[in-house]
């Protein structure tokens, strides 16, 4: 019954990975592209949502990003924001420990 179930999601996500990527391609708003195609809005939004999660979530790295502001200046006190998988913004202020953050970046990016 649960493999059914997955088999059945999975099927689902490759569809509308589909739809999704052929939306992207066709340079149509989002409700144009759902209109021209009888889709529900609202059902598209929500797997593009999901395709979205899920790409991102396989798709993570790590870069490194070099900085460029001197000790005392104004941007070199500034928080550093991260958008992690589209759904969480954590704020990291300078002289912030890198182990706790590697640790909250691993346990936000959980499916």
């Amino acid at each position: 019954m649960k493999g059914e179930r997955a088999a059945e999601l999975e099927s689902k996500y490759r569809l509308w990975k589909g739809r999704i990527g052929q939306w992207k391609a066709s340079g149509l708003t989002q409700s144009g592209y759902c209109r021209l195609h009888g889709f529900d809005k609202r059902k598209f939004h929500y797997w593009k949502n999901r395709v979205l999660v899920k790409s991102c979530a396989t798709a993570s790295t790590f870069i490194e990003i070099p900085v460029t502001a001197s000790p005392g200046s104004p941007s070199a006190s500034l928080p550093l924001c991260l958008i992690i998988d589209g759904r969480f913004r954590v704020e990291v202020s300078p002289g912030f420990d890198t182990d706790t953050l590697d640790r909250l970046i691993r346990v936000l990016a959980r499916p």
